[in-house]
């Protein structure tokens, strides 16, 4: 029992997945709560900061799995250096809201297939809520488990579909992870690659290359300079992040986990209808990421 609930606080935190708008690994996470800060320092001079709770439940049944949870994230922007040329002030909240549910089921020949469905509502909540501010992300995934003397090896086939890279999209689940002892673990390919080392029994470190995304719907009027109103103007942020991530468990049910990031190729935009109103030119940006974890498996 107690070596199913550490593996339960040492893994978590690794592969935390909130799919409409982060990742999916070849490690499952699973019964646990996350309270997450995030702080991007400069975005070209546009502050960005993230508070989310995310919360995941998964039963285990003999065969298969299913698990569900829900997240909720709340953006805040400061738009200050821009104010002396226009209001941006429809976009300094930005409400993200998902439910995800997942299935997965053994086959034949280690192999097994994971099917993940995940509603979600991005928005600015400055109007009433549409069908512009939901967005329907899903994945399909066949993985292979290899198993030699307790180190398992996994390869990942896949696609999904969502906001991932910025702008919802199909974008493909392909990866290889790999268990080098018992405390080393490598994973290569989209859309995470990352070394992982497990120190002690209650530390461990991860270098970690991967995306991070926001895209949100204003269904409020926003001014164009030229005094043009358009509405329905969406907010994307994408950007690559290489990442060093420290994780720390306290005991059986708390973890803790800190990260400082570089984000490599950012863009920020506003956007009508696949035209670009304005582009905030972000580029390179330091980000900061602190999260406390509780484990609630109660097997």
């Amino acid at each position: 029992m107690r070596k199913k609930t550490l593996h339960y606080l040492t893994f978590s935190l690794v592969s935390m997945m909130s799919y409409g708008q982060k990742m999916f690994t070849t490690t499952d996470a699973g019964d646990v709560m996350v309270l997450e800060y995030n702080s991007y320092s400069d975005l070209n001079a546009v502050q960005l900061d993230a508070k989310s709770m995310i919360i995941d439940f998964t039963t285990v049944l003999d065969k298969p799995t299913v698990g569900f949870g829900m997240s909720y994230t709340n953006h805040s922007l400061d738009f200050d250096e821009y104010d002396w040329s226009h209001d941006y002030s429809a976009f300094e909240e930005l409400h993200t809201v998902e439910l995800f549910a997942r299935y997965n089921k053994a086959l034949r020949n280690n192999w097994n297939v994971n099917i993940t469905v995940a509603p979600y509502l991005s928005s600015t909540f400055n109007e009433s809520v549409s069908t512009d501010d939901f967005i329907l992300s899903y994945a399909t995934s066949f993985t292979k488990t290899w198993d030699n003397d307790g180190l398992k090896s996994t390869l990942k086939l896949g696609a999904g579909y969502g906001s991932l890279f910025g702008k919802p999209n199909f974008y493909p689940l392909i990866s290889y992870s790999n268990n080098v002892n018992e405390k080393l673990r490598y994973e290569i390919g989209i859309p995470l690659t990352g070394v992982f080392f497990k120190l002690n029994e209650q530390s461990s470190f991860d270098l970690r290359a991967e995306p991070e995304s926001i895209y949100a719907n204003n269904a409020s009027s926003f001014s164009l300079v030229n005094n043009t109103v358009v509405y329905n103007s969406e907010l994307e942020f994408k950007a690559l992040k290489l990442g060093v991530g420290y994780q720390f468990r306290f005991d059986d049910n708390w973890s803790t986990h800190f990260n400082m990031g570089y984000l490599l190729a950012s863009e920020l935009t506003l956007s009508e209808n696949d035209h670009t109103i304005y582009d905030f030119d972000s580029k390179e940006s330091l980000s900061l990421n602190i999260g406390i974890s509780f484990n609630i498996n109660k097997k």
